[in-house]
């Protein structure tokens, strides 16, 4: 026979208290704290897949530029000291030099806008690049680790829940489910104000929202949701019939 739990009565039953009201808390929390970590992750990764390639480009321009700039000058030493009546080679060496000039021009400009758009100054170098690039490896090592940390915690609050969810088997899953669900706007809401306390103007509202509906699906809310649901239908039916019932015969017994 199932046990009946009231939401007075809650506090009493120690693992319906834990299957009510700490899955909830612990599960909420963690994955908010899994959403904001993977959200960070995404940010580093997409910056990463930019800055690496830009560096690339920004490698290849220095030495363009280095290539070009030695080049020109040999060719302009060269067609200083070359005699005079060397006509042909002073039109090779100044078409040479001329398109040099024009080539180094536009590797500049590009150098320059490429620095502009990181908002680096004009002589930052590829030093500037390698030392964000590093930071920003460095902080998604981190976030890595605490998605570990969490990931494992959130199993360990779900195998928990398992154990819990077993030792209530035998109480009212309808009754259950009201006490739940009569207590559950003050556990997120304590569950929000813990997030918030923790990341302060950093908090989501709608990670948040997403959160609740992951919360639910890990506790398997969705599907154990509309038999129980269907389960108080019946019930209410039943009590219908009988109370139907029950007037018709008083009414039966007045005639």
């Amino acid at each position: 026979m199932a046990t009946d739990v009231s939401v007075k009565k809650l506090r009493f039953y120690w693992p319906v208290y834990l299957l009510a009201v700490l899955p909830v808390l612990l599960v909420l929390i963690f994955c908010y704290q899994l959403s904001h970590i993977r959200g960070g992750k995404s940010h580093i990764q997409k910056s990463l897949a930019v800055w690496k390639p830009e560096l690339e480009r920004y490698t290849d321009l220095v030495q363009q530029i280095k290539a070009k700039s030695k080049e020109r000058k040999t060719l302009v030493a060269e067609k200083k000291e070359l005699p005079i009546y060397h006509v042909k080679r002073h039109k090779a060496l100044a078409v040479r030099i001329a398109e040099l000039t024009e080539d180094l021009e536009e590797l500049r400009s590009e150098n320059s806008l490429l620095l502009q758009k990181f908002e680096y100054a004009e002589d930052a170098g590829a030093e500037a690049f390698r030392k964000d690039i590093a930071i920003m490896e460095a902080g998604l090592k981190k976030l890595e680790a605490q998605e570990q940390k969490y990931s494992a915690e959130l199993d360990k609050a779900l195998d928990e829940y398992a154990e819990v969810k077993a030792q209530a088997a035998d109480f009212d899953s309808v009754e259950l489910y009201k006490a739940r669900q009569a207590i559950r706007e003050e556990i997120e809401r304590s569950a929000v104000d813990r997030i918030k306390s923790t990341y302060g103007d950093k908090y989501d509202p709608v990670m948040m929202l997403f959160s609740k509906r992951d919360a639910a699906k890990l506790l398997s809310e969705e599907v154990e949701e509309p038999p129980v649901r269907e389960s108080m239908r019946q019930k209410q039916k039943k009590q219908q019939v009988q109370q139907k019932q029950k007037k018709k015969s008083q009414d039966g017994w007045e005639r």
